[in-house]
């Protein structure tokens, strides 16, 4: 994998967050991040295999919402 499929899937993550966290079944926000940080250590594991220098705190930091994103509705976020 290189650093775009990396940069790509912390994208995909963020989408996910920002989708759970306007939508009725996953609108609690420690559910919402409960479900996506899963996935993301899984991802990390993954990625370490894959790469043994992988920016575990870059790719950390590329996953969480901005303050910005955070007062977003769903419906004006760029993809």
């Amino acid at each position: 994998m290189t650093k775009k499929h990396f940069i790509a899937i912390a994208a995909i993550l963020k989408k996910i967050r920002l989708q759970a966290q306007n939508t009725v079944f996953l609108s609690d926000e420690n559910t919402t991040n409960l479900v996506v940080d899963n996935i993301r250590k899984e991802l990390i594991k993954m990625f370490i295999e894959e790469n043994p220098n992988f920016d575990i705190d870059k790719f950390i930091k590329a996953t969480n919402l901005t303050e910005e994103e955070l007062r977003l509705p769903l419906w004006e976020l760029k993809n």
